[in-house]
């Protein structure tokens, strides 16, 4: 039986109406075979359009039937994710049977993933980014035992403000909508927290990267000050005694803990402390402090510069090139992250591997524990890291330590 057409459907011109009913069709038959399966995104309007040759319209239409239909949730700012299949486990269509006779999935069954989607150039043009690896590591512990994950997306990480507003709005949905947790990437660490320990009250919450500090709870997050540690220690290694540390102003337990990490190293090898800040957004003027560094005698200025994250790193590339210095034949260069395998000049960047499958991983298995002992202590896990030696730290004769 075709689709009802709804007012929002016959808001189409009648030519596409019928491309309108098979799209309905076709992607309410790939939700129920598993093609899209519950907790994944749907692919973006563009993709669906050009997959099926159909006017983006035609497709929008059809999603939002899907969404009365509540086969799929849609948030602003935030791509559909398959809620529940259209079948039960008699393969007969939800629409056959007694409402009595429905098994659909129980918001409780549900887990949310409050997080950025991740990526600079639209999500449809990333692939296994950070947060999708994080995302499989969750879904893949958690569906073998009956629970399903849910990423609400947060949008574009912006001003503190905006990004408090979002992560409240995520917070109270999951609280109004009886999810049965929560595995939370918070930005907006300063705000909201009155409202996450309401979350904590009524809905198991787990942290993962960051803390809303002074607020305790179950956390999992990459080692970061031994990572930054080992970092270091492998440009010593290299023979560099002038190596700068280059990270921003922010009061975030992953930044401060990675700049510990190079603070001891660097007393560790009894050399000095070169510590250089960015500004939190990217404004040329503002990296004056770096860009004074830089221009000192080639016998004065740094060797190397370990940088906070990858994005930075690619960042202090181009400042770098202004100056009339290249890496890593003037300046050997390390990132964090391991995002952007490759700086803008197209050598491999000497970066830092989080494990994002087994953060992911180690988010579930504390929120099922959680489940099970609501009462039990809270937990802190931090997994270690894997330093990834790539051409942006090659030892060149510019940048060796003269005697």
């Amino acid at each position: 039986m075709p689709p009802t057409l709804t007012k929002k459907s016959q808001e189409l011109p009648p030519s596409a109406i019928r491309a309108y009913n098979a799209v309905v069709k076709l992607l309410r038959d790939r939700i129920n075979s598993g093609h899209y399966q519950i907790g994944e995104w749907l692919p973006t309007e563009r993709i669906l359009a050009e997959d099926l040759d159909v006017d983006r319209r035609v497709v929008r239409a059809a999603v939002n039937q899907l969404v009365r239909d509540s086969l799929v949730d849609r948030r602003p700012n935030c791509r559909p994710i398959v809620t529940s299949a259209g079948q039960n486990q008699s393969g007969r269509s939800e629409s056959s049977v007694s409402s009595s006779a429905r098994d659909p999935i129980s918001a409780s069954n549900l887990v949310a993933l409050i997080m950025w989607h991740g990526g600079g150039g639209g999500l449809e043009q990333q692939t296994n980014t950070s947060q999708q690896r994080i995302f499989w590591g969750i879904n893949h512990t958690l569906i073998g035992v009956g629970y399903h994950t849910v990423f609400l997306d947060l949008g574009q990480v912006g001003e503190e403000k905006d990004n408090a507003e979002r992560e409240a709005a995520h917070l109270r949905y999951v609280m109004d909508r009886g999810f049965g947790g929560a595995i939370f990437y918070p930005y907006a660490y300063r705000s909201n927290h009155a409202l996450v320990q309401q979350v904590l009250q009524n809905t198991p919450l787990i942290m993962i990267d960051r803390r809303v500090t002074p607020i305790e709870t179950d956390f999992v997050g990459p080692a970061n000050y031994q990572a930054m540690y080992d970092t270091v220690m492998h440009l010593v290694e290299q023979g560099h005694r002038r190596i700068a540390y280059v990270t921003k102003c922010e009061v975030i337990q992953s930044v401060q803990d990675r700049m510990l990490g190079y603070l001891d190293a660097v007393r560790k090898a009894n050399i000095n402390e070169i510590v250089l800040t960015i500004p939190a957004q990217n404004r040329d003027f503002e990296w004056t402090v770096v860009d004074s560094v830089f221009r000192l005698p080639k016998g004065e200025r740094p060797t190397a510069a370990a940088v906070f994250n990858d994005y930075a790193a690619c960042d202090l590339v181009d400042h770098l090139k202004g100056l009339g210095l290249s890496v890593p034949e003037d300046v050997a260069l390390t990132g964090f992250d391991n995002i952007t395998p490759s700086h803008p000049n197209g050598l491999g960047m000497t970066t830092v591997a989080q494990p994002y499958e087994e953060i992911g991983k180690n988010a579930a298995e504390l929120l099922l524990r959680r489940f099970k002992d609501p009462s039990s202590p809270f937990t802190s896990i931090e997994l270690p890291c894997k330093l990834i030696v790539r051409e942006s730290s090659r030892v060149s004769e510019n940048s060796k330590i003269m005697p």
